[in-house]
């Protein structure tokens, strides 16, 4: 899943693993977390807003920057629980196609993040447009380096597409710990809430994330994932030194 020397400094980590609790219960609170925002924020978006009255909404929402952010907000929990699930039973190549799918969901909360506009073009915007502007590598050129073409290239092969080495996702076959995929979802995971934290906050709408009482208890688990994982701060030094 990742790099072969991040591979192996993972590896040497796991014996002494004791971040796995904490990822497992972040990832437990995260699909009720992005649901909960969602549902807050789909109802505030269609009440409040100057959009209608302006008649600039195809759907007569009040805010479509506030429906679109409730509705990648949704898609991300719906992608958390499903990938939970799948990991859970042990099925490892159909977890790591529905995280692939969790990092296209992050680039697009961080494009909602960094103009809060962009929620409504995105929610506005025809096939067409989503094609020369919202596909993954054209929010990889936009963010500056934020998110590589490596990494992303990595979930394509791996869990995104049938490819031969997608073999080593499958039963009598695997060599990826399924603790590298825990870690990975918490990774996207939490990263997509944090844009989506910032993208509603910037919307006057904090409340309806960090706020609420799961969002509060997400925030209780994450500040004890950040301090015991391991594997986590691996993962992080090796982002921080370029080596990922």
């Amino acid at each position: 899943m990742f790099g072969d020397d991040l591979n192996e400094a993972l590896l040497a980590e796991l014996p002494s693993d004791k971040g796995r609790e904490a990822r497992k219960r972040v990832c437990g609170i995260l699909p009720d977390a992005f649901n909960e925002a969602g549902k807050l924020l789909r109802i505030a978006g269609w009440m409040v807003g100057p959009d209608r009255a302006k008649e600039v909404s195809p759907f007569k929402f009040g805010s479509d920057a506030v429906v679109g952010l409730a509705t990648i907000a949704q898609v991300a929990g719906e992608l958390c629980r499903g990938m939970t699930a799948l990991l859970e039973v042990g099925n490892l190549y159909s977890a790591a196609a529905l995280l692939r799918q969790i990092v296209e969901a992050e680039y697009i909360a961080w494009a909602f993040a960094e103009d809060k506009d962009e929620a409504a073009n995105w929610l506005r915007s025809s096939r067409d447009e989503r094609s020369r502007f919202w596909q993954p590598r054209y929010i990889r050129r936009r963010s500056a380096g934020r998110f590589r073409w490596e990494d992303y290239s990595r979930h394509c092969e791996i869990g995104g597409h049938p490819t031969p080495d997608s073999r080593q996702l499958l039963p009598d076959h695997q060599n990826v710990p399924v603790d590298f995929l825990w870690l990975d979802l918490t990774y996207h995971g939490v990263s997509t809430w944090r844009y989506i934290e910032k993208a509603g906050s910037d919307l006057g709408y904090k409340e309806l994330t960090a706020n609420t009482a799961v969002g509060q208890q997400l925030q209780l688990a994450m500040s004890d994932w950040y301090e015991c994982d391991r594997l986590s701060q691996v993962k992080r030094q090796f982002r921080e030194e370029g080596r990922q």
